[in-house]
């Protein structure tokens, strides 16, 4: 049977989050770690504090086999490998589109 592995989407901002006046968090992430690790979302906050981020939300929690074909986030794979978890995180930038 193939190895699975928790892969999360999420939202996180820094500092705390105020929806009124940020209009959406600063960044979106991929977290992974293998399956058989206890508290997957509480070693993702725990990361995200230490890059001075909060965890606003959580999009997607689900199974994925670690051989499958990730595609643009294959490099987590060897993240995972080395150090027992894979992270990206992506800033997001609010930009102006022109109306015609």
């Amino acid at each position: 049977m193939p190895e699975k592995c928790t892969w999360i989407t999420f939202y996180a901002h820094p500092g705390k989050f105020v929806k009124e006046e940020d209009r959406h968090p600063d960044f979106f992430g991929v977290f992974v770690c293998p399956e058989s690790r206890r508290d997957p979302d509480q070693l993702l906050g725990e990361l995200l504090s230490n890059r001075h981020l909060v965890l606003v939300e959580i999009g997607n929690n689900q199974l994925k086999p670690k051989s499958a074909d990730w595609g643009m986030n294959e490099r987590l794979k060897v993240q995972m490998d080395e150090h027992g978890y894979g992270l990206s995180l992506t800033k997001m930038q609010r930009q102006k589109i022109p109306l015609d």
